[in-house]
């Protein structure tokens, strides 16, 4: 099965954890609602609203919270580091540097207040740099005080997770199990002779019985005759009942005992239960009493310690991780604790979700992790290789590429289950296993592999075994390859493993036009498969390849060169350059207009499938000019406010090509901030009919005052959902997706504030319905986000006379990852107006959708554009030198004409040098971006700065685009002078040298009183 918690509950947990300054720049301030005063709180612009209020009705009560510090560690060149304890190194010390270096004045700060009981439970993290707590309103002030502190948040409840679903009626053992027969395992091991020597999996689940039969020789920690070391093998961060010793493994579940079986478990007899028997596992508990003991078990995976939680040593991890768990789809929330993982080499192998269904209704429904770019996602098959029913569908949400990424066998898959038995199970959390234990069998066999995610994962890909389906999800037929039933097909190690046996290097570079260049496809095939590579910034790639012959190409622009029988050998270097000519590029241009009205249309046109073209916006009169490589090309032109239109185009010199699209309808979007734009009239709806909804409930059907059209479909009732939207029509729906428009459910909906809310039953918020005249209004009144807390109060409202929908917003608590918008019934047309608080909401916030046609639909309603900006040094020496890194973020399904990402050169500094040699103008730095395509597009961007004088130094981060959109981030930075003690006849490097150990000193003194676990890291060899 899918091992989650309620919906959104370990996403709801990290949120927590990462929303300062890991997820798509948001916004860090808390907001206040525009009828409510702001509390009376120091420096309450950084503590979450909540937490205000917390404090505010009972200051000598301790909350718990996060102290999320602004600085996180930059792990981009970890991926090019191949030696692998290096790299573990590399990537600790990058995350553990930081925290060290920006935490000192917060522990010492905490310090203070342990001394008096002020605060408690206090705890570092590193994976990412926050300090956990428990504190008084003076504690909470005091840290919101400090610079080095972005945000001050709360914890949040989370539950156990739902009883896995276990069979009993057959446990007899079937040999090899079946999925492991299915998947090729056993011809690996008798070809090959490898069973997994050599590498190491893991999970982080419920725990694991250690001494499980099929388990319990391949434990790490087994020294042999009964002796067991836990050490850097086991970790508990949160005994109970079930497992009370930390210091011995213990599963409380069942779940991960299971899973780890399907890895590696094998008892030497008749139970042949797992794919790489011959590894070895260490295991964390995580899943999920808490919002910390899971975070604790990612950090221990990066770096396991001893049992007292020291001596972190980074090459004891795992190479390959299994996580069974999850939530419903489309919550980014994760990603960046996973490429954390995966930046030290760490494969992520993760469930897909049991969402899935036949039929257009089970499409789009890829869970989450599972679906965020940094994870591996796998769904689940039967034993006659169909797609198990319930298993997640795609597309993904954020790319818009086929999901899942592969398939494995996941219904009816028989493994190991306390205590020493055995059991059934079905799930895409019995799937993921798979792929993990063929990981580690893969780096049995070329331990060259271990560390290289990317290829890895192009193996899995490119040798399963296509399977099709009758299917349509995405507008992709399941008879195509990938499909987003089974993803690219059921794995098949064997074929992986004959691809990369005695493996030896090949590398090259390739120019175009004589220029080293970027972003060409590089494919090599032997065996009938077909792999491929990209080219990186200076035209180079590398590969591991099996011994053979090899025919290769490269690729770009439809432009190919060739090279046939490139040889490889074992543990050799076989250098390949390509030189493909320079590429002619023409111009095409014409006119999009309206097939009715012969208007001009603003629309969107790109080249299918060629993501290093940038797309074009068409003027207002629809008149464009793009240049195109020579070659024959799919032109796609889009505008929200018509059917897309497809046009094959054979490029051969300049040429004009004039598109007529059909309009269709959907809805113009403006806001109160905007001109034209609707004005903020909260009407309240409490002495309307009142609804005690259930965590994910919908009330019965309501009638209309009048007919509301919608999406061009009469209707005369609506439901309403406890997740922030309502719907139209017969099909129910009840958790949210945080994409729009997308064909995932919930359809047919309007969504005011969509998130995991829960009224439970009435006893955290209710929802209220009223009539008036024509119109329909429907108001969240006090309703908390899962488990509870972050009441939220906002309503909309249907007009019957004019079918307008209005979003108004009274009460504005958390709305960090809620999604605004709208969709047809077949999440194919639509509007996006805010994904993840892109657009800022705020109380007294309305924004308007009115139905339209053609050009009177607007582009930029959708808002997705993100930005985060972090100094690399806080508090800086003056005289000293640092850096601000830049991180950028477009998502949404209308690109982003024209970006421009700008900074401010702070008072009080002098510029030094920024990235793309940009120099700034009038104090301001300008990277033009260029015009970004649909879907998910990010980067990033540096600047670094002379620090004269104090006390602060403000820069603010800017991304806007052609339309409109926009969206800003700032850092403000200590500057400190020099000190008048023995200080001021150093020079500059030597003061910070001096100061920085001082801190560090200072940090450990803090620590150790406190005797919180933050260990520094051992000296690497």
């Amino acid at each position: 099965m899918f091992h989650r918690t309620v919906p959104h509950s370990w996403l709801r947990a990290l949120s927590l954890i990462v929303v300062a300054a890991f997820v798509f720049g948001l916004t860090g301030a808390p907001v206040v609602p525009s009828d409510i005063s702001r509390p009376a709180i120091a420096h309450a612009e950084k503590i979450d609203r909540t937490v205000v209020a917390a404090l505010e009705t009972a200051p000598n009560e301790k909350v718990a919270v996060f102290a999320v510090l602004t600085e996180q560690a930059d792990l981009s060149a970890a991926s090019a580091i191949e030696d692998w304890d290096a790299r573990g190194w590399a990537v600790y010390n990058a995350l553990t540097d930081v925290a060290e270096r920006t935490q000192p004045a917060v522990m010492a700060t905490l310090q203070q207040f342990n001394n008096r009981s002020q605060a408690i439970e206090i705890k570092s993290f590193w994976i990412v740099n926050l300090v956990s707590l428990r504190g008084d309103r003076a504690t909470i002030e005091a840290l919101a005080a400090l610079p080095q502190v972005k945000q001050i948040i709360p914890h949040m409840k989370l539950e156990l997770p739902e009883p896995v679903e276990m069979s009993s009626t057959d446990q007899s053992p079937d040999a090899i199990e079946w999925g492991i027969t299915k998947i090729g395992a056993p011809l690996v091991w008798s070809t090959y002779g490898v069973t997994g020597a050599g590498a190491v999996a893991a999970n982080v689940d419920t725990g694991v019985q250690y001494n499980h039969p099929a388990l319990v020789n391949q434990y790490r920690g087994n020294l042999g005759g009964g002796v067991f070391d836990h050490n850097y093998n086991w970790y508990n961060p949160a005994p109970n009942a079930t497992c009370p010793n930390p210091n011995v493994p213990c599963d409380d579940n069942g779940h991960g005992t299971h899973t780890m079986g399907t890895e590696i478990g094998y008892d030497g007899g008749a139970n042949q239960i797992g794919v790489a028997p011959g590894a070895k596992w260490i295991a964390a508990y995580g899943c999920c009493p808490d919002n910390e003991a899971l975070l604790e078990a990612q950090q221990w995976m990066l770096a396991p310690t001893d049992l007292a939680g020291d001596n972190p040593d980074p090459t004891m991890r795992p190479h390959v991780l299994n996580q069974s768990w999850g939530g419903p789809g489309g919550s980014l929330i994760f990603d960046d604790v996973i490429a954390s993982l995966r930046a030290s080499g760490i494969f992520p192998s993760f469930s897909a979700g049991n969402y899935g269904a036949a039929g257009a209704t089970g499409c789009g429904r890829l869970g989450s992790p599972g679906d965020n770019p940094s994870a591996f996602n796998v769904g689940a098959t039967t034993s006659s290789d169909a797609i198990a029913s319930f298993s997640s569908r795609g597309p993904n949400p954020f790319t818009g590429a086929t999901g899942p990424e592969v398939s494995a066998p996941g219904n009816g898959v028989r493994s190991s289950y306390p205590t020493n038995a055995y059991a059934s199970a079905s799930g895409t959390s019995m799937a993921s296993p798979h792929v993990a234990g063929a990981v580690a069998l893969l780096i049995s066999l070329e331990p060259k592999l271990a560390g290289q995610i990317e290829q890895i994962e192009e193996l899995l890909r490119k040798t399963a075994t296509p399977l099709t389906s009758t299917q349509t999800c995405g507008g992709v037929p399941g008879s195509q390859i990938p499909n987003n039933v089974f993803g690219w097909g059921r794995i098949d190690v064997k074929a992986a493993a004959d691809m990369i046996y005695q493996a030896g290097v090949i590398q090259g570079t390739v120019t175009v036009g004589g220029v080293p260049t970027a972003g060409v496809t590089v494919s090599y095939t032997r065996l009938g498969k077909t792999l491929t590579t990209t080219t990186d910034a200076n035209g180079f790639y590398k590969v591991l390849a099996g011994a053979g012959l090899w025919n290769m190409s490269a690729t770009i622009f439809g432009q190919s060169v060739t090279a046939a029988g490139v040889g490889v050998m074992q543990n050799t270097v076989t250098t390949r350059n390509f030189a493909i000519p320079a590429i002619a590029v023409h111009t095409v241009s014409g006119v999009v207009s309206d097939a009715i009205s012969s208007v001009g249309v603003p629309a969107m046109l790109l080249i299918a499938d060629q993501p290093l073209l940038a797309p074009v916006w068409a003027s207002a009169t629809g008149a464009y000019s793009m240049s195109v490589p020579a070659g024959t090309w799919n032109l796609v032109v889009s505008h929200p406010g018509y059917d897309t239109a497809t046009r094959s185009i054979t490029v051969s010199g300049d040429m004009t090509v004039d598109i007529q699209l059909t309009p269709r309808g959907n809805y113009a979007c403006l806001d109160n901030t905007q001109p034209g734009g609707p004005t903020y009239n909260w009407i309240d709806a409490t002495d309307g009919t009142a609804y005690s909804l259930a965590d994910d409930g919908n009330t019965p059907n309501i009638t209309l005052p009048g007919t509301f059209t919608y999406f061009g479909a009469d209707y005369t009732s609506v439901r309403v959902n406890a997740n922030g939207f309502i719907f139209f029509g017969t099909t129910t729906y009840d958790v949210t997706h945080m994409i729009l428009p997308f064909e995932g459910r919930p359809n047919n909906d309007a969504m005011a504030y969509g998130d995991d809310l829960n009224p439970e039953d009435g006893t955290q918020g209710k929802v209220y319905v009223k009539t008036i005249g024509n119109t329909l209004v429907a108001q969240w009144h006090q309703v908390e986000h899962w488990a509870s807390g972050f009441p939220e109060t906002f309503q909309i409202i249907l007009d019957t006379d004019t079918d307008t929908i209005t979003y108004q917003y009274h009460t504005v608590s958390w709305p960090d990852f809620t999604t605004v918008g709208l969709e047809n019934a077949t999440g194919t047309v639509g509007q996006l107006y805010s994904y993840q608080n892109s657009a800022n909401l705020v109380s007294g916030r309305a924004v308007r959708f009115t139905p339209a046609t053609g050009v009177g639909v607007n582009w930029g309603c959708d808002h997705a554009l993100a930005v985060t900006i972090a100094d690399d040094m806080d508090p800086v020496p003056q005289g000293n030198t640092y850096t601000y890194r830049i991180n950028w973020n477009v998502l949404g399904f209308g690109g982003a004409p024209d970006a421009q990402l700008t900074a401010t050169v702070p008072g009080n500094t002098s510029f030094v040098a920024a990235s793309g040699g940009i120099t700034p103008v009038g104090g301001v730095l300008t990277w033009n971006l260029g015009s970004q395509r649909p879907g998910m597009q990010d980067g990033s961007a540096w600047f670094t700065v002379k620090a004269n004088s104090g006390p602060l130094a403000t820069t603010t981060a800017t991304i806007s685009d052609g339309s409109g959109k926009s969206a800003s981030n700032q850092e403000t930075t200590t500057i400190e002078a020099p000190s008048a003690v023995g200080l001021a006849g150093l020079d500059a490097n030597q003061d910070g040298a001096m100061r920085n150990g001082l801190l560090l000193g200072a940090a450990a003194a803090a620590l150790a009183a406190l005797g919180v676990g933050f260990a520094r890291r051992r000296r690497s060899a």
